[in-house]
């Protein structure tokens, strides 16, 4: 009988050892899953982004609509995103701005994102806050982007870095510049680059894209030569023929007559001011200037289609003159 009843204590004391064991670990493996899963997504929603620290970058692309100013606007807005959420920029589509800029980013193709939350615009002139959420993943925006707002925090990073143009079209606007002051035998003028943008946006005045009129060009050169007594206005436009017609021909006027777009975008971005008109290209070719940027206030126009689709408190920097 003692020995059976001893067997039968030590069995009994096992069993409760077991017992014992198997509650300490399932106590164990609930606590850590408690702090998993009550501590990870508060770090996530984190309104800083975290700084990556893994193997894998988390990267943010974006789709290229349009043709060179809309990818301009495209481009900037992906890397402002990449920089305010510390994620790495990649162009995984083809983009007319690979022919006149450096941008000096990664490019590969749609396998390079894994799994990505889609950003999209509300409006194709106006700022969308929509972009300021951080997701713990990769990015692929989708829309045009066209508000300074998305960008001009890095501007100088933009336009000393990425939009910087290779060096034979830099040379060329350079080269180009200084032959027309040898030419008009001036001494250190201001050059003021001005844009006239028609072609297309004469046709189609009642969806909103309104060309500049004659007056306001005279106005923006009254402006310049009323500041500066030494002026050089070199004009572009995509309808030279109209320009000259019905343009200043002063001495201090002159006309380019390239037929590359990348050029004249060049001489307008190294001229010391800038008299922008209508469209995104006219745009860029303010905002890369470091001078002073007179704009139309009339594009686009009101109560149109494109009217309709901008906020011009957010598309147009407070820091241009609108005339």
């Amino acid at each position: 009988m003692s020995n059976m009843y001893l067997r039968q204590t030590q069995m009994t004391q096992k069993r409760l050892w077991m017992a014992q064991q198997f509650f300490t670990a399932v106590f164990i493996i609930s606590t850590v899953l408690f702090f998993i899963h009550n501590i990870g997504p508060q770090e996530s929603l984190s309104p800083q982004p975290p700084i990556h620290s893994g193997l894998a970058p988390q990267y943010v692309s974006v789709s290229y609509w349009g043709r060179l100013g809309n990818h301009m606007f495209e481009y900037a807005t992906m890397i402002g995103f990449a920089e305010r959420h510390n994620k790495t920029p990649i162009s995984i589509q083809g983009t007319d701005l690979w022919s006149a800029f450096k941008c000096p980013i990664l490019r590969g193709s749609s396998k390079s994102l894994g799994m990505y939350q889609i950003y999209t615009e509300k409006l194709p002139a106006a700022y969308s806050k929509s972009l300021e959420e951080y997701f713990p993943f990769d990015s692929f925006l989708k829309g045009y982007f066209q508000s300074f707002r998305y960008f001009d925090f890095i501007k100088e990073k933009l336009v000393n870095n990425h939009f910087k143009f290779h060096d034979n079209i830099q040379e060329t606007a350079e080269k180009y510049i200084n032959n027309v002051v040898r030419e008009k035998n001036m001494s250190n003028p201001k050059v003021v680059g001005i844009h006239v943008r028609r072609g297309d946006f004469v046709r189609q005045k009642r969806k909103g894209y309104t060309v500049a009129p004659v007056p306001y060009y005279y106005r923006a050169m009254h402006y310049f030569r009323t500041k500066y007594r030494n002026v050089l206005f070199i004009i572009c436009s995509n309808d030279v023929i109209w320009s000259r017609d019905n343009l200043d021909n002063s001495e201090d006027v002159h006309y380019s007559e390239n037929i590359d777009g990348n050029l004249d975008l060049a001489l307008l971005a190294n001229s010391h001011h800038v008299v922008i008109t209508a469209g995104s290209f006219s745009w860029w070719a303010g905002y890369l200037s470091k001078g002073e940027v007179i704009y139309f206030k009339g594009f686009p126009q009101d109560n149109t289609v494109i009217g309709n689709m901008t906020e011009k408190t957010d598309y147009y920097p407070p820091y241009w003159i609108g005339m």
